[in-house]
């Protein structure tokens, strides 16, 4: 049977319920390291909101974390932490973000590097009307901290929302 006949005899068969995935292509090495290092490269920023369906896993942090900074080697953490947060919240025009200081924000996230792994990809029915959509939970991250609140423990939410909406250039009004 041709493999086009075969996709379209299984998707008919389970009533279009089917999901289909090509496996991800091998990313050599040092590519790999040479576009991380690179002073124009921003891990984690995307547009990844623009897909709701089948692409809203957020796995990147975890993966980029987990598989290329602690099992590859890539660059060491403390780049990859400043990369993953001052320098995203720069390039995203958010300059009192992504660091830690004294007076600043306190959003921060506790986790365990050695137990930082990607869980199996399921289907959650959470839209509207019963719609659903990809989701991709990850392990190791311990604790979430909002504004000095904390909003999740081991990727449970704990129903706390002390954020706020940031936009692009938005400054915290600094207290003095």
């Amino acid at each position: 049977m041709h493999p086009i006949d075969a996709f379209l005899d299984v998707s008919l068969a389970c009533e279009l319920r089917a999901g289909w995935k090509s496996a991800p292509e091998e990313i050599d090495l040092e590519t790999m390291r040479e576009i991380a290092n690179c002073p124009y490269a921003v891990p984690g920023l995307s547009d990844g909101g623009a897909h709701t369906k089948f692409l809203t896993n957020a796995t990147y942090p975890t993966e980029f974390l987990a598989h290329w900074v602690r099992d590859r080697g890539i660059m060491d953490l403390e780049d990859a932490h400043w990369r993953l947060s001052a320098y995203s919240a720069q390039a995203a025009g958010l300059l009192d973000r992504g660091y830690v200081a004294e007076g600043m924000p306190a959003d921060l996230v506790v986790y365990d590097l050695d137990a930082l792994a990607l869980l199996p990809s399921e289907r959650v029915a959470d839209w509207p009307a019963g719609a659903w959509r990809l989701s991709r939970k990850a392990e190791g991250w311990r604790w979430t901290v909002v504004n000095g609140v904390v909003t999740h423990i081991d990727s449970v939410c704990t129903g706390a929302t002390p954020g706020h909406l940031l936009r692009h250039g938005q400054a915290r009004q600094r207290r003095h």
